[in-house]
């Protein structure tokens, strides 16, 4: 059809139509921003958010500043058995529920145990975070289960939270998104103060395993916990900060309309990490790891498509310019998802997290 011909196709009032459905596309967009940065700004427990600058410490968990989230105290409650799942490839699976006082929530998660009894002092515990999966979709019991039964096997107690809005827990919280919300955190820091109270667990082993978004999660929870001996990390987001904002924007924030949202309105509210560092250099825990008490290990492919391999690089770098003692494993055929590779990840992890 020639251009002309289509014109013709095209009455006056058609026209007048479709610059007002603009407008109002443009109207709708610039409203949810508003009211996401007028629940940020009041503190609604929805938002995951906190402005810095606010004194009321009942709300610093929310603040992304990492200075004063990490002042946030957590109590926790024993971790409850929902559903006993049966034994599968040598372990127990089990749906547990936990707390999330600050935000009065109650999430789920997925537990896998060793059959045979606890040791003295309880079964060493293993926080697996998981990556970005749709909301919608995720699976309480089917996601990263080979890793989970791997360490299980192995004599960990390994319990994987949803996260607020997916999974098990899709009606408890929105999926506010790990990096412009302190929501997942939150969820992860809730947990380990549950794990602690909770019988046959050993509260003076607790570590945590991340992959892609889930890495973030951990690395983020190792700089506010003192309690963390091992951090592994897999396919981090984990670089410099203004970095990461030039080259990198998630998948969970644009393929997830709630988090896509949060990241907009912070944006708007703090500008950009390029515009005001001073305020993101806050934010970003590769700049806390002198605060962090954990072993950190590092698993990266150079083939990774979706995170770019060099924020691993840098979170090496970083670690080994503050003398923080960790391992770093660069993988050449590794992909994101470093499936074909987890054989040698998980021996290489397992003998850290069995070290003294």
């Amino acid at each position: 059809m020639k251009r002309k011909n289509f014109k013709k196709l095209i009455r006056p009032n058609q026209k007048v139509d479709a610059a007002a459905m603009a407008i109002v596309g443009i109207v709708l967009i610039v409203v949810s921003i508003y009211l996401y940065r007028v629940n940020f700004q009041h503190g609604h427990p929805s938002a995951g958010h906190y402005v810095s600058g606010r004194s009321d410490p009942a709300q610093a968990y929310k603040n992304l500043d990492l200075s004063v989230a990490g002042q946030a105290s957590y109590t926790g409650s024993a971790v409850q058995n929902v559903k006993d799942l049966g034994i599968s490839h040598g372990v127990e699976h089990r749906i547990f529920r936990f707390s999330v006082a600050k935000d009065a929530l109650t999430e789920s998660g997925l537990l896998t145990l060793p059959v045979t009894p606890p040791p003295a002092g309880g079964y060493p515990v293993l926080i697996l975070c998981h990556g970005y999966v749709n909301p919608l979709y995720y699976s309480t019991q089917k996601a990263y289960l080979y890793d989970m039964e791997f360490y299980s096997r192995n004599g960990f107690a390994v319990l994987k939270p949803d996260y607020r809005g997916q999974g098990l827990s899709i009606s408890n919280g929105s999926p506010n998104g790990a990096y412009y919300s302190m929501a997942y955190n939150t969820d992860v820091m809730s947990l380990i103060a549950d794990v602690k109270q909770t019988p046959n667990f050993n509260k003076n082993n607790l570590n945590l395993w991340g992959h892609s978004m889930g890495a973030y999660i951990a690395l983020r929870a190792s700089v506010l916990s003192h309690d963390i001996k091992n951090t592994i990390i897999l396919s981090g987001p984990v670089g410099n900060i203004q970095d990461m904002f030039k080259s990198y924007v998630a998948v969970s924030d644009t393929n997830n309309a709630t988090a896509g949202a949060v990241r907009a309105a912070q944006l708007s509210a703090h500008g950009t990490p390029l515009s005001n560092p001073g305020f993101w250099n806050k934010t970003s825990p590769i700049n806390y790891l002198s605060q962090s008490k954990t072993f950190y290990q590092i698993h990266v492919g150079s083939n990774d498509l979706i995170v770019p391999p060099q924020f691993s690089a840098d979170l090496d770098a970083a670690l080994t310019e503050t003398n923080h003692s960790h391992e770093y494993f660069v993988y050449p055929s590794g992909d994101h998802g470093l499936w074909h590779l987890r054989s040698s990840i998980w021996q290489r992890s397992l003998v850290r997290l069995q070290a003294p």
